[in-house]
């Protein structure tokens, strides 16, 4: 994982507590920087690092992120109340696998659920998706807690202007109330039967999108395939782990106390002991080496690499498909060791 120091050429305020974040990547840094719908960047920010979706068109010459305060968040208060045109940040290269195989050619039906911030990557998509297939419908179902609290809702009602035969737009509310009815509440089980009822055919969905809280992530998700998607076509991403890599691979699994790494990694090749009170990542970055890692958890991909010699056990993930795994491709944060020696390769991906 690259980073740049870059500019901040806009912040423009989406609502009370959310911004859009606009850098200004300098021409010599643009190809680097090219990214594909669905992806995020890394802010470094005095060592602390946080992800965020970017929410441009990868055809326009722009890169934005979506960014809402959390409670109790310090980087999100600062970057949403304090950060200003012209302070610079500290910007990692794109990642990320998040979004949908571009079918331009093709007569498609997608469904897309949000909620608050979770908007971001799928507003890329969209974008990208609208103005480069002529035939696709695209369902949008995006839950906030009220109008006031919507962000990105001026673009969306632009993109409903423009796209009207392609893009159909419906905001859900949990605590403000309509004439209609339907579209009050969370996105729950009852809510997706009802647009299922009522909004869309399940019977020509071809890709659905999920992205929002953890929860309604699961539920949605869960709700999408026993509704007939196969799981390969439902996309999702999570803001934050559920759990630590110690739950997904206690300690007592049958692991070696102490093995041999080998890591190949932006063209050096490194030796280290790896323990495995540790997952990968921990044990590169306590070795001295500049690993390239975000979330910790097994949900964004970049620490993925490639597994070239020996075995590790690997823990439940969000991003590696089955034709990954038999590639040899692993993410380190969620490794642990299984055999004695090991060599991986970051480069070979």
């Amino acid at each position: 994982m690259d980073f740049h120091a870059l500019k901040v050429a806009l912040v423009k305020n989406l609502t009370k507590d959310s911004v859009q974040i606009t850098f200004d990547v300098p021409e010599e840094l643009k190809s680097e920087f090219q990214f594909t719908s669905g992806q995020y960047i890394t802010l470094d920010i005095n060592g602390t690092r946080r992800d965020y979706s970017l929410c441009s068109n990868p055809l326009e010459d722009e890169w934005s992120i979506g960014v809402k305060a959390v409670k109790g968040g310090n980087i999100s208060k600062y970057l949403t109340q304090d950060l200003k045109t012209g302070d610079v940040l500290n910007v990692s290269t794109p990642n990320g696998r998040f979004g949908i195989p571009s079918k331009p050619n093709e007569k498609r039906t997608l469904l897309a659920f949000a909620a608050g911030s979770g908007i971001t990557p799928i507003l890329s998509v969209i974008r990208y998706t609208l103005q480069t297939e002529e035939w696709v419908n695209i369902y949008l179902f995006y839950s906030n807690k009220n109008p006031e609290k919507v962000m990105f809702k001026e673009e969306l009602k632009a993109l409903q202007k423009l796209y009207p035969n392609n893009f159909h737009l419906h905001l859900f509310y949990s605590q403000h109330q309509l004439e209609d009815w339907l579209f009050e509440g969370r996105l729950d089980e009852h809510k997706f039967e009802l647009i299922l009822n009522q909004l869309v055919d399940i019977n020509e969905v071809d890709e659905a999108m999920v992205c929002g809280p953890n929860e309604m992530i699961k539920v949605i998700a869960n709700e999408i395939f026993k509704a007939g998607i196969p799981k390969k076509h439902i996309h999702f991403e999570l803001f934050t782990p559920d759990y630590t890599p110690l739950d997904i691979l206690p300690e007592e699994m049958d692991s070696p106390d102490d093995v041999q790494v080998t890591v190949e990694l932006e063209g050096e090749v490194s030796e280290l002991v790896w323990n495995r009170e540790k997952n990968l990542i921990d044990a590169m970055l306590d070795a001295g080496i500049e690993a390239p890692y975000s979330c910790k958890g097994g949900i964004c991909s970049s620490c993925m690499c490639k597994l070239e010699e020996g075995e590790v056990h690997l823990g439940d993930n969000f991003v590696l498909t089955d034709s990954d795994r038999e590639e040899g491709l692993i993410l380190a944060c969620i490794s642990r060791p299984k055999s004695a020696s090991i060599k991986i390769n970051f480069d070979d991906i």
